[in-house]
């Protein structure tokens, strides 16, 4: 055997494959920058075939820590007396009230008179912030607040108010955290609103001919002890569909993942 020759032949033979493994990696790796490319680039553009747009002023919120609080449980003893009010507390967490003369507000559409109302007549009513009106059901519901941003459905950290068919309010249900604190020594990076939007598309969550109406940070619940919580910085992303209802969706702004919160009410009778 001519094995000069033969190791001619391997050299040639091994010359090609390299060449071909190489030809093929190098049209992979262009394939990869293109899809890339496109993924960065046309976002905007992808939103606007499917007549998506934004009107939500965008959050220039780079960093963010996350929180600690603890359940703040009531007692009989520190209640602090309220004017035309008679109070309970249940389970050493829930503060009930009803008035003895309910309060007319007039229009209950009306969210400055709501939230001047839970400022007045509520105790430490500075802490809260209005979340929803339903006139449905003749409630509306108010979450309380760090660094003035709203703690999303969280049972231990919630006013809600009712009235009767008058439009007079008549009792109120309130849990509170105490001893809020930026505790964690280091900030984390959070996700852009833009970024947020682009969750959701890309998850085909939000639908063609919809309206972005707002974005804005809060926190949600990360841990819960049995009396200790830890809150993340949320996107709430509001939007209006193609038929005119709204939707809104919450995601973690640190991690990305979608948040799907319990909003079943409990139904309570108003006399």
């Amino acid at each position: 055997m001519d094995w000069n020759k033969t190791k001619t032949i391997f050299i040639i033979v091994f010359s090609i494959l390299n060449v071909f493994l190489y030809f093929l990696y190098s049209n992979r790796y262009n394939e990869h920058q293109e899809v890339e490319a496109l993924s960065e680039t046309t976002i905007e553009e992808r939103l606007q075939a499917d007549n998506i747009h934004i009107k939500s002023t965008p959050e220039d919120t780079i960093k963010e820590s996350y929180v600690s609080g603890k359940i703040r449980f009531y007692s009989p003893e520190e209640m602090k007396p309220l004017d035309n009010q008679t109070l309970e507390v249940v389970d050493r967490t829930q503060l009930i009230s009803t008035f003895k003369e309910p309060i007319a507000l007039g229009s209950m559409e009306d969210s400055v008179r709501l939230t001047e109302f839970v400022r007045t007549h509520i105790l430490d009513g500075t802490s809260y912030e209005l979340f929803d009106i339903d006139e449905e059901s003749n409630k509306a519901t108010f979450f309380q607040t760090i660094n003035n941003r709203p703690i999303f459905f969280n049972q231990n950290a919630k006013l809600i108010i009712y009235w009767n068919e008058d439009n007079k309010v008549v009792r109120y249900e309130q849990t509170a955290l105490e001893k809020l604190e930026n505790d964690f020594e280091q900030s984390e990076n959070l996700l852009s609103d833009k970024r947020a939007v682009e969750v959701l598309y890309q998850r085909n969550i939000i639908k063609p001919n919809s309206t972005i109406t707002s974005i804005s940070l809060g926190y949600s619940t990360l841990v819960q002890l049995t009396e200790t919580q830890v809150f993340a910085p949320t996107w709430r992303v509001r939007v209006e569909l193609q038929d005119g209802s709204e939707a809104e969706h919450f995601i973690n702004a640190v991690e990305g993942k979608i948040i799907e919160f319990n909003k079943e009410p409990e139904e309570i009778e108003i006399e």
